[in-house]
């Protein structure tokens, strides 16, 4: 009998290392699939905040490009008024040389004309 219980014993011994070897396993698989699964969504998360962030930055880049156009267009059309604007200031000048020439030489007529008017006046008193 002690041979039985002995065998008894032995197999109470292997079966509960069996049992444990099995719980061990299946905790393992059970880990390994929880760190899998959690790698996956963690993946994922990861894969769609950086789509996310790249489209967003696609559209704030548009925006800029777009910005950059428009001030371009106003920095030429203020370019262009400069320009156009030096060209009356440069054209009013000419005109205000003109207009200053025109009055000297109306000035020295006027002088001329002053001077031929007295001796007209002198001319009748002259001759009583």
């Amino acid at each position: 009998m002690s041979e039985n219980k002995i065998c008894s014993c032995k197999r109470k011994k292997s079966r509960n290392v069996l049992i444990n070897i099995l719980i061990f396993m299946i905790s393992i698989g059970l880990w390994g699939g929880i760190v899998y699964y959690g790698y996956g969504y963690a993946k994922n998360y990861i894969d769609t905040s950086i789509n996310n962030v790249r489209q967003e930055n696609a559209m704030n880049i548009q925006g800029l490009s777009d910005q950059v156009k428009l001030l371009s267009n106003e920095i030429k059309e203020l370019s262009d008024s400069l320009d156009d604007t030096d060209s009356t200031i440069s054209n009013t000048t000419d005109v205000q040389n003109k207009i200053d020439n025109k009055l000297e030489e109306l000035d020295d007529r006027l002088k001329e004309l002053q001077k031929s008017l007295d001796i007209l006046k002198e001319a009748p008193n002259a001759e009583n």
